[in-house]
């Protein structure tokens, strides 16, 4: 098995951009499924929730995009600890629509 040691330069900011965009795009595709809920059960609240997450995809892919473009791969604290704030606020948003669709 390799070791990320062995990786050629680059690979590991590559890995670190496509994560970012993976994540955005999971929590955009929230946003799309709370958008139709919302438009299906006439419930505004949800639209707002909605847009709200379509921003935070938006801005996680920008960060995503930005760590690519940085020379350096570093742990970056305060992203990290955005990212996993919005992903436990998601899987509650998650778990709301589940329930309001039920």
């Amino acid at each position: 098995m390799r070791s990320p040691e062995d990786d050629p330069p680059g690979v590991a900011r590559e890995r670190t951009g496509l994560a970012w965009e993976r994540s955005a795009f999971s929590i955009a595709a929230l946003g799309g499924l709370v958008l139709g809920v919302a438009a299906h059960r006439d419930a505004p609240g949800l639209l707002a929730v909605s847009l709200a997450l379509i921003a935070v995809a938006a801005a996680v892919w920008r960060h995503g995009r930005a760590a690519y473009q940085r020379a350096e791969v570093a742990a970056h604290p305060r992203a990290l600890a955005l990212l996993t704030t919005v992903t436990a606020l998601t899987a509650l948003v998650a778990a709301v629509v589940v329930l309001v669709r039920l």
